[in-house]
């Protein structure tokens, strides 16, 4: 599948939430998952990893899940390099007014805090 760095209207919501689906089978099996296994999960449109696309979809899904009350979904997205998120998360939590003094320790609250979400809930969210 090529590589698309812009989505058609119809093409964003599906997109979204097959990424979202991704992210949430991963924080119930308690794992954590890196930019391209997320990425070859997707089947409407490839996304590259580390597209400035696939950063703008997790932002977005980020600031709804928070807004929802499920807590910060894409800390389950990782580097494959270093097993932790990206700068662009990083940057995401910093403008929701998270405390970054220690950026591993702010991740690893976001995750847990994930992983007892998805694992607590019901299948039909």
């Amino acid at each position: 599948m090529k590589a698309v760095y812009k989505l058609s209207a119809e093409e964003w919501p599906k997109v979204k939430e097959e990424m979202r689906a991704a992210m949430i089978a991963a924080a119930r099996a308690g794992k954590t998952i890196t930019y391209s296994e997320l990425a070859a999960q997707l089947e409407t449109a490839y996304v590259h990893p580390h597209s400035f696309l696939m950063t703008r979809l997790l932002t977005e899904i980020g600031r709804e899940e928070i807004a929802a009350g499920r807590g910060v979904l894409p800390a389950v997205v990782v580097s494959k390099a270093t097993g932790m998120p990206g700068g662009g998360y990083f940057r995401a939590s910093a403008l929701q007014g998270a405390d970054m003094s220690d950026l591993e320790a702010a991740w690893r609250d976001d995750l847990e805090s994930v992983f007892a979400y998805w694992q607590e809930a019901s299948t039909s969210e």
